[in-house]
């Protein structure tokens, strides 16, 4: 197509600027936790003095879309998408923060458990079927595609609403949710409020075995440089923004989060380590929660 690309070695957010300006890149794919991590350094006087003028973002908060279209002088355009094809687009009549409508190239739905479609504004799963009417198959493995395409629709694994005008929201991973005391808890909800502290870079959510059953909300936090761990503030924090239960009760700061090829946060390493050592306790320490 007559175009040039420029492949960084890994993500770098303090080299990420620079390259872009030593390369002239007037666009970039954003994925996982890239714009909120780049948001969180420094302000310089030159962060507006950039070739780019679009960035394709997957899972970009809505908090910060605005002022980072503002500071960065960039658009942010919103897909969507499952390796197996079902996609969205959110252009620039998309509500900030949805994923926008389904592509031409496929049929999209969100539906319960017995794959009758939600009402608007209910959470239920992802399923997507390509105009070609062709479904992917799992390499000799008739039952993993046989869930995987049950009923002729591939199911995606993630959560999702529509809204009443036709709007997709992103909830979370399916297996991401946690179930504490009756309530169902994103953990990319509880992600976006802790990437909002000053202290704190990124951090990912998971759960962890309750003593009364189900799960406690756990977090592992990575710290901006130089910050120290204060539990009550970043309790302080959280009572401002999350409902009581959506609070964590154990905080522990790692010096990274494991990755995927798409820059997601590796829980299934954290949930095997749980409670360790090092980590804080909200019960433990007496913190009693503000209802």
């Amino acid at each position: 197509m007559g175009t040039q690309l420029a492949l960084g070695r890994r993500f770098s957010a303090s080299r990420f600027w620079d390259e872009v300006r030593r390369y002239g890149a007037t666009q970039f794919n954003s994925l996982g936790a890239m714009l909120p991590i780049l948001f969180k350094q420094p302000p310089r006087p030159d962060d507006a003095d950039n070739p780019v003028r679009l960035v394709l973002s997957a899972a970009c908060p809505k908090e910060i879309w605005e002022p980072f279209e503002q500071r960065f002088g960039v658009e942010i355009v919103e897909f969507y998408g499952t390796v197996e094809g079902g996609l969205t687009f959110a252009g620039p009549d998309a509500p900030v923060g949805s994923i926008g409508k389904p592509l031409p190239i496929n049929e999209m739905r969100v539906v319960r458990e017995d794959d009758t479609d939600c009402a608007p504004n209910e959470i239920g799963e992802i399923v997507s079927r390509p105009a070609s009417g062709v479904l992917v198959q799992y390499y000799k493995d008739e039952k993993a595609t046989a869930e995987k395409t049950r009923g002729g629709w591939m199911r995606s694994g993630d959560l999702a609403y529509v809204d009443e005008g036709g709007w997709m929201w992103f909830v979370d991973r399916k297996k991401d949710v946690i179930r504490r005391r009756g309530e169902n808890i994103s953990s990319y909800e509880v992600e976006k409020i802790l990437d909002e502290h000053p202290d704190i870079l990124e951090s990912a959510a998971f759960a962890v075995p309750s003593d009364v059953g189900e799960d406690e909300v756990m977090a592992a936090l990575v710290l901006q440089p130089g910050a120290t761990l204060d539990p009550l503030s970043v309790m302080e924090h959280c009572e401002e923004r999350m409902a009581y239960f959506q609070i964590p009760r154990y905080l522990r700061v790692v010096d990274s989060l494991q990755k995927t090829g798409t820059h997601r946060a590796q829980k299934n390493p954290l949930r095997e380590e749980g409670v360790t050592e090092d980590t804080w306790d909200r019960e433990a320490a007496g913190y009693e929660l503000k209802r």
